[in-house]
Parts: C-alpha cells; sequence; structure tokens
C-alpha cells in the first residue's frame, strides 16, 4: 500500500499525516480535527473574555467618572435644603440635577419642582426614581442646559455646582431671579454675592440668598 507523508505545521507545532493510496490520513499524534475544535473554541472563550472585561472596564470607568465629575447631594445636604424650604411657596428648579434625588425630596413636601441635567443617564434614573415613588406629577426632569433655563419663573432655585460654573451662573442670576425668590447654593458660594445666611459648616455649607 502506498503512502505518503505530509508535515503540517499549525500554531506553532509541527503534524505529521501519513495518506494511503485511498484516500484515508490518520494522524500519528492526536487527532488533528479535535485538536483544532479545541484551539478554536479557546480562541472564542479568549475572545469572549475580552470582550467581557472591557465592557466591564468601561462601565467601571464610566462609574467612577461619574462620581469625580458629578457633584452629590449628601443627606445631611438634602435634609438642610428641605428646612430652608419649609413655609415658602412657589416652585422650585435645581439647576444641574444629577441623580434627581433632591427634586423627588422636595417633591414629596408638594412642591412642583423641575430638574435639569443633560446627563442622559442621570435623567433616565431620575425619572425612573420619580415614577417609583408616585411624584411623576410634581418632580420633572428636563435633558436641557441649566444656562439655557428660564429661571423667572422659579420662586425657589437650587444649585450644586463647582466655582467655575458659579461664575458663569450668578450674571444670569442677576438677571432672572424675581424679587421675593431664594436661592441656594450648597457646598459652594457665589463669588460676588454676600449670603443671606448659612447652614451647616465645611463641606456641607449651604448659602442662601434672598431677592429683596
Amino acid at each position: 500500500m502506498k503512502q505518503s507523508v505530509a508535515h503540517v505545521r499549525h500554531q506553532e507545532r509541527l503534524w505529521t499525516i501519513v495518506c494511503t493510496d485511498q484516500g484515508r490520513c490518520r494522524e500519528m499524534d492526536d487527532s488533528i480535527e479535535m485538536e483544532l475544535a479545541s484551539l478554536a473554541s479557546a480562541e472564542r472563550d479568549r475572545s469572549f473574555l475580552l470582550v467581557k472585561g472591557l465592557g466591564g472596564a468601561v462601565c467601571l470607568t464610566y462609574m467612577v467618572n461619574t462620581a469625580l465629575v458629578f457633584p452629590w447631594y449628601r443627606r445631611s445636604q438634602v435634609c438642610g435644603v428641605l428646612r430652608l424650604l419649609q413655609g415658602r411657596k412657589g416652585t422650585v428648579v435645581d439647576l444641574g440635577s444629577g441623580d434627581g434625588r433632591l427634586v423627588c425630596a422636595v417633591a414629596t413636601q408638594g412642591f412642583r419642582a423641575d430638574g435639569y441635567e443633560l446627563n442622559p443617564f442621570l435623567l433616565g434614573y431620575s425619572r425612573l426614581l420619580a415614577h417609583r415613588k408616585g411624584l411623576a406629577s410634581l418632580a420633572r426632569f428636563h435633558r436641557r442646559d441649566l444656562f439655557k433655563a428660564d429661571l423667572k419663573q422659579y420662586s425657589n432655585i437650587v444649585i450644586y455646582g463647582e466655582p467655575v460654573i458659579l461664575r458663569r451662573l450668578e450674571q444670569k442670576l442677576a438677571e432672572e431671579v424675581t424679587s421675593g425668590s431664594r436661592v441656594i447654593c450648597c457646598r459652594y458660594k457665589l463669588p460676588t454675592w454676600a449670603p443671606t445666611t448659612t447652614l451647616g459648616e465645611g463641606i456641607e455649607t449651604i448659602y442662601v440668598y434672598d431677592k429683596v
């Protein structure tokens, strides 16, 4: 019986295959088909783990960046804002409402409250939170630049913004805040306005400005 020998190199491994004159082949090592199938399966597993790992890394990066970039109201600050709104009337707006916790808390006190937020993920979470708490009719969220909000319609304006934002926002407040309205700034104060009063201390300080 005639036979030929072929040497095949795959994945840095040399295979020796003996073929008979009837076209039947046998392996001199392990089964090539089984080994190739095993290699292909391992390759798919590695690709899946890589994609999964990259997806996890992206999610983690987003969460970390969100935590670092977006300010969050502390529980004491939310309580402080509610305290400062006691006895007041009219509507409330939170400029840069983040995850919506303050707007929802204010709505539980019977205020109609609006939140302005550009981040679509936080906006979606805020709307879901308001819906789950049964506050959808009072707590409303808008995907809009806070610098484009019409502040004339609000009697109470709450801000948790970095100093660079407050410097830009101060002029808008001066032009649009109406007499009798109250501006509440958490953690950071307006650059040139003198606060009417303050509440808390340190990073939890709340600055209050009443427009005469």
